[in-house]
Formats: C-alpha cells, structure tokens, sequence
C-alpha cells in the first residue's frame, strides 16, 4: 500500500470519493491537477470528470503502479515529483484536489496559494486542521492559518470523513475542505503574513506585547489608530482589522 514514511493513508471509498468530486466542481472543459494519487482511485473519477488530469504521486512504487494502471488513459498524466518542489505554475491546470498528508498540510497550502495559475482547490486535511481555518476571531482554533487562507481564499468545509474508511485508517477524522482564491493584493499579503507572523509568535502573551517585540516604536502606533486593548489577545482581532493593519503599514512606507 506505498511507504508508510510518507504519511499516506488511502481512501478507497467510492462513494466518498464521488462525493469528494461532487463538492468541488465537475467541468470537462478543465485540467485539474490531483496532489498524491496513491493507487489512483480517485485518479479514475478526475479522468471521466476533467479534460486533463496532471496526477502527482512521490512514491516510487506508487508511480510505477499509476504508470502501468493508467497507460491507455489518454487524458492522465504521471508526474512523479514531490509537490513542495514542482513549479505548478509549468503544469497547465486551475484547479487542484488531493488527499495530502497530515505532516505537510500547511506547507501544500501555502504552495497552492501562492501559485498564481491555481484559482481553486479541495484538499482532504485533518478535522482539527479544517475547523483551525474557518474557526471566528475569539476562538483558541484561530491563528496565522485562519487570517492567511481567509484572506486569500474562501474558505468552506464541505463534509467529515470518519478514519476508519482509510487504509491504514488514521489517528484522527478527515474533513473535505474548498478554497476559491480571491481577487487580492498579493503585497498586501506579504505585509499581513509578517503581521500576523509577529502577532502569533507567542499565544500566551498580548498583542501589544508581541508586536512591540518586532515592530517597537511601530507597535504603540497600531495600537492607537486601530483603538485595541493593551490587553487583547492576537486571536481576538478580526481579519478585517489584520488586513487594515498592513494596508497602514504600506502607506506609511509609501509615505517615507
């Protein structure tokens, strides 16, 4: 069933794997790009959904199999590759799907927000990690990774996915997870990644105090333009205000 080093637990499911399709966006007219195929279950549902199919899998086994099991489908492509490295904007696709593992879900989002030909994707996460991204301001689920995907994506969970439906079935329960990028300004990005960088560095102290940690002087000037408690906590500040946060601080680079 692969390497179990690289963290990969099979889903053979077909009902669930056609629900995975079903939630995300059926268009024949589109390539899509499918992140670890494993034996390619869902590999087979992309090729009779999509007009072309660009299927990663690292596992040297695993595209040898996918290799001999897909030669004389004429619309699905191999990669072998380790998603981290791959160039996607040299892979002609908008949209991307993939049952990833756990130990590497923040970095393969990030991959996929910041390649700029992906304008949607679905990805098969952890529970916790899913509920961590769309959890509100107030909660102790909210962190760099909410105000990061929510400002570059919409963000929605679609359905849970108990462990014991994989092969090997994992410790914890899945969720199905869609992001569809927003029309965003990708400096601005950069600004509100440093932020919030700064802001989460250490969760038990205040946002004052970690600001003040990073930005000195700059910090007590946030903190009276946009009116915030001395003693508020990082996860108690709005996306919103984040990102009004690193629209000041542009200005104020533009004003120097």
């Amino acid at each position: 069933m692969g390497k179990r080093r690289l963290g990969q637990h099979f889903l053979f499911d077909k009902n669930i794997l056609q629900k995975i399709i079903n939630s995300f966006e059926l268009d024949k007219s589109k390539n899509i790009l499918e992140i670890g195929a494993g034996r390619g279950p869902l590999t087979e549902l992309l090729a009779l959904n999509y007009k072309e199919v660009f299927a990663i899998e690292y596992d040297n086994y695993l595209y040898d199999f996918l290799k001999e099991k897909f030669k004389y489908f004429r619309n699905v492509h191999i990669i072998q590759s380790d998603i981290l490295n791959i160039d996607l904007e040299t892979v002609p696709v908008s949209l991307a799907i993939g049952n990833i593992p756990y130990y590497i879900t923040t970095p393969i989002i990030f991959k996929l927000i910041d390649s700029e030909n992906i304008v949607k994707f679905g990805l098969l996460i952890q529970k916790e990690v899913a509920e961590r991204i769309v959890s509100p301001a107030g909660s102790k689920d909210y962190g760099i990774l909410t105000v990061m995907c929510n400002f570059y994506c919409q963000c929605k969970i679609n359905f849970t996915v108990k462990r014991t439906v994989f092969t090997p079935p994992p410790k914890v329960d899945s969720s199905f997870i869609t992001f569809i990028k927003k029309d965003v300004d990708r400096k601005k990005g950069v600004v509100l990644r440093d932020i919030v960088k700064h802001s989460f560095s250490m969760r038990r102290k205040t946002f004052y105090n970690n600001m003040k940690r990073h930005y000195s002087d700059l910090a007590d000037c946030l903190m009276e333009n946009f009116r915030i408690p001395k003693n508020q906590r990082p996860e108690e500040i709005e996306i919103v205000t984040y990102e009004k946060m690193a629209e000041f601080i542009m200005s104020l680079s533009e004003d120097a």
